[in-house]
């Protein structure tokens, strides 16, 4: 018998209905629900059990101890990825998570929806001739709209409707206060006459609250995805996980997956299940689609149509000090205040302005720059160790009365800009990514309009050319109703293997202006629904001639 109650007896002899790839946003959501709902879950997990793990911990955002074992214990991705990009070429470690929750594990909890305009993208961007940006969503607003609400009453949101947006239906959690110091910002916007709103955060803000952006939650504060929906999923509606499994690839026939390749504690495994579930990032998902080609799929499984790894997006976020008129105490939550006034100006789309979560201290600074100087492969490198901690300093004291806020630009999907395999990377993956003119346009004109509204000398924007937000990753196989011109269908589900679906960033058709999170699990909960109704339409797995956790004729 197990010696752990979440780990299965014999993960290739379970009759599973769904085997998950990924605990993050999208696969921990869409496991809780298909489990709560009776299904068969299996999830597999490349980094630590982090919630049932004594081995995880909370360490600061600037610890420089890189060594694999040592990200994996803080719940960070344990390699770095190569880039290249117009910037230049270089390897870095890109803000991701690995562990049980993903990314959410890291990430500040700002959970916010896409606006009704985004899932008609093309309307918004004129100017982008050259993008394959599409002219809608395959889905609506409208259908997305009750997920929404579901997602936002699951991750135990708090905050305020934006003002500008009279389509956010449904009550929130209440905040906590704002500091003394933020509401003086919170002011100034107003005077200035625009409409800052208290920004939904998944956090429940028990005494002593940091927020945790950017470090492992350990006291159950923060609404990260292990937290919300794996542990659940596992203690209370019988899901299993596997952490600590790495998978390198798929099996497939001509119409349907049918075993899952990994790696567990140093064994391999082949699992099947009826339904098989991709959701380990815009980054990973699409390298173990192209790195499972065979006989029936020579260009990667799920990729006739060529665009597997292809349309990579991400945001672009400018770190923005903004003073307020006199100093106040920062007691309170540091995840606080958005507005989206620029959302859309002058007929073009632009995004929102998220204060960062982060108290401007020495460390944090120093963690910041310390990730300018590994992303960008030009001037930052010629920076020494000693220079960086005494700019750290410097700018800690300077900006200690003012709220840091970070941009969030949308990005477009251009052909080009794709992940793809390297057997020279050290996970054997590079993105290759072209800087496109018309956002460094758009850029300019968000930084152009805020110093404007509020004065020159109130605004400081401390990012350098590159302001690429490496943690927004997305586009990478998306959905649509044209099998030539998309990877998935409009419920996930590939157009082309009857049994594989992907609910991680990697289906977004465009980035729109504003978190992804809210929208991978509000998505997640909507497929979640779909495969359970396929699974009562197929007959169970152990009466299909395949024999258990092949998939039934219906799902292939």
């Amino acid at each position: 018998m197990s010696a752990l109650p979440h780990l299965p007896e014999d993960p290739e002899r379970g009759d599973w209905d769904v085997v998950v790839v990924g605990t993050g946003m999208g696969g921990a959501t869409l496991g809780w629900a298909l489990a709560r709902l009776g299904r068969r879950v299996l999830f597999l997990e490349r980094g630590l059990f982090v919630q049932r793990d004594d081995r995880a911990e909370r360490s600061s955002v600037a610890d420089p101890d890189n060594r694999p074992e040592a990200r994996l214990r803080r719940g960070r991705w344990p390699d770095p990825i190569r880039a290249v990009t117009s910037f230049g070429e270089a390897d870095f470690f890109a803000p991701l998570g690995c562990g049980s929750g993903g990314s959410s594990l890291i990430y500040a909890a700002a959970l916010e929806r896409l606006s009704p305009d985004d899932f008609r993208p093309k309307a918004s961007h004129p100017e982008a001739g050259a993008s394959t940006l599409p002219e809608a969503w395959p889905v609506s607003y409208e259908e997305m709209e009750p997920f929404y609400r579901q997602a936002e009453d699951l991750y135990r949101i708090r905050g305020t409707r934006d003002p500008l947006n009279p389509f956010a239906t449904g009550p929130l959690r209440e905040p906590p206060p704002l500091s003394e110091r933020d509401q003086q910002v919170f002011d100034l916007f107003v005077r200035a006459g625009l409409h800052p709103y208290r920004v939904p955060v998944g956090c429940e803000f028990v005494g002593g609250c940091d927020g945790c952006g950017g470090v492992l939650c350990l006291r159950h504060c923060k609404s990260d995805a292990g937290s919300v929906c794996l542990v659940p999923a596992l203690e209370q509606f019988g899901a299993k996980l596997l952490p600590e499994c790495e998978v390198s690839g798929l099996e497939a026939d001509a119409s349907a997956v049918t075993r899952i390749h990994c790696t567990w504690k140093g064994r391999p495994l082949a699992i099947a299940a009826r339904v098989v579930v991709l959701a380990a990032g815009a980054l990973s998902t699409p390298i173990l689609l192209l790195n499972s080609r065979n006989g029936h799929w020579p260009q990667g499984l799920a990729n006739r149509s060529g665009l597997v790894g292809r349309n990579l997006m991400f945001h672009t976020s400018d770190m923005i000090a903004v003073r307020p008129d006199r100093s106040g105490s920062a007691v309170g939550p540091h995840k606080s205040l958005a507005l989206n006034d620029f959302y859309s100006l002058e007929g073009k789309k632009l995004g929102t302005l998220q204060s960062v979560g982060l108290p401007v201290t020495p460390g944090i600074v120093l963690g910041y720059l310390r990730s300018l100087v590994d992303q960008d492969p030009v001037w930052w490198r010629k920076l020494t160790r000693p220079f960086l901690r005494i700019v750290a300093y410097v700018s800690a004291f300077y900006f200690r009365n003012a709220v840091m806020f970070a941009s969030i630009v949308e990005d477009l999907p251009y052909w080009e800009n794709r992940v793809l395999p390297e057997s020279g990377a050290k996970i054997g993956v590079r993105f290759e990514y072209r800087y496109p003119e018309e956002l460094r346009e758009r850029n300019r004109l968000l930084r152009h309009e805020l110093r404007k509204r509020l004065g020159r000398r109130r605004v400081v924007v401390l990012s350098g050319e590159n302001n690429l937000n490496y943690g927004h990753s997305c586009g990478t196989c998306r959905f649509g109703d044209d099998p030539s011109a998309s990877v998935l269908d409009r419920n996930n589900r590939s157009h082309e293997l009857g049994n594989l679906y992907v609910v991680d960033a990697s289906f977004f058709p465009s980035s729109g202006g504003t978190n992804p999170s809210l929208t991978i699990a509000a998505n997640a909960l909507r497929v979640a629904e779909e495969i359970d109704r396929r699974l009562a339409r197929t007959p169970d797995a152990s009466r299909t001639p395949g024999g258990p956790g092949r998939p039934g004729p219906e799902l292939r």
